[in-house]
Order: structure tokens, then C-alpha cells, then sequence
């Protein structure tokens, strides 16, 4: 085998080591359509943090017993809270750790209820780098 077979051969493993090294995998965020029901005294809000981090701020003005709860789809209850009679609750939360699925927070203020639905998925993502000729 010459030496312009074997940098041809070098060249190609290179490409795809880097392009395997290169292969990510990201979790991407993508906020529902649902909106967040609120009234005048109470109002829930959910700021996107990045890297799958939110923050929840929750207005209690009329200081009742509240109950916050982080559910998917299936009711399946990841956190929950029974907050003091604060009139603000903020949380920050880190949602890295749950797999892609629907998601909402969910405020119970008596009977009323405000709710912020989301989903998180996964999306894979591949690139390739040419390495320079080397002589």
C-alpha cells in the first residue's frame, strides 16, 4: 500500500471520528399551545430558563391555601408544594431529569385552577468536519 492509499485511509478515519465525536444529542424544550388561566387577583407565570430550567411564579393576593404539583400527562405527580400564605411563590426547577412526554404545572387555589402545559423531546442532531490535507 503507497503512502497517498494510506493518508486516503488516514483521512477517512479521521472524518468519521470526528463526525462520531461530533454526533449530539440535545433536549430541546418546546412550550405548548396551552395557555395559562389566570383571574385578576391570582396569575401563574413560567419563565424558560434554558437547559430545560423554569421558573414558576405564582401571585397568591388573596393569600389562600394553594397546592402546586408538576404532572405529566398520566397524573403522574413529580413535585408538589402546599406553599404558606405568601402572596408570591417562586421556584426554579430543573427538568433535565424527565423523559420526553407531556407535562403541566398545575395550581389549585380552592376551586380554581391555573395550569401550564408543556412538552419535552429529545432531537438528535449529526455533523460532519472535513479535516485539513496534511502533507
Amino acid at each position: 500500500m503507497n503512502n497517498n492509499t494510506k493518508n486516503i485511509i488516514k483521512s477517512i478515519a479521521l472524518v468519521f471520528t470526528i463526525a462520531i465525536a461530533t454526533t449530539q444529542v440535545t433536549a430541546q424544550t418546546i412550550i405548548a399551545a396551552g395557555k395559562v388561566t389566570s383571574t385578576e387577583k391570582n396569575s401563574l407565570s413560567v419563565q424558560d430558563l434554558g437547559s430545560l430550567r423554569f421558573k414558576l411564579i405564582f401571585e397568591n393576593t388573596s393569600k389562600q391555601k394553594t397546592k402546586i404539583s408538576l404532572v405529566d400527562i398520566e397524573n403522574n405527580v413529580f413535585f408538589y408544594d402546599y406553599p404558606t400564605n405568601d402572596s408570591q411563590y417562586v421556584k426554579t426547577f430543573d427538568l433535565s431529569n424527565l423523559i420526553d412526554g407531556e407535562y403541566t404545572f398545575l395550581v389549585e387555589l380552592g376551586t380554581e385552577k391555573l395550569k401550564k402545559d408543556f412538552v419535552i423531546s429529545t432531537k438528535s442532531f449529526r455533523s460532519i468536519a472535513l479535516a485539513s490535507d496534511s502533507k
